[in-house]
């Protein structure tokens, strides 16, 4: 005899989202753009544009001006973005993206 397991209710439907002067904007936190930002790391600088274009979307992408941001600031808005969709803050994804950089 065949078990149906019902799985309706049990997915998250919350969205991360990061805020920017009083701003709040919904991040991706999709399998795939978490896939993109692992791989940017990869990709260069191009890659990363490209992954925060992803969790973004193109709106949130152009308002925010990412594509004429400083290297550092691209810095923080990646932390923020990876501690959003990781579900940790801002402080543990910084200090996760120093520690993989010793390594």
């Amino acid at each position: 005899m065949s078990t149906n397991i019902k799985l309706s209710g049990k997915f998250s439907t919350e969205q991360p989202t990061i805020e920017i002067d009083k701003k709040k904007y919904p991040i991706n936190n999709g399998l795939e753009s978490v896939l993109a930002f692992q791989e940017a790391a990869n990709a260069g600088l191009r890659g990363t544009l490209d992954a925060l274009k992803g969790a973004l979307g193109e709106e949130a992408y152009v308002e925010i001006g990412v594509g004429k941001m400083n290297i550092n600031n691209i810095k923080v808005l990646s932390t923020g973005i990876l501690a959003a969709q990781a579900g940790i803050t801002y402080e543990e994804a910084a200090a996760r993206f120093r520690g993989a950089k010793q390594s």
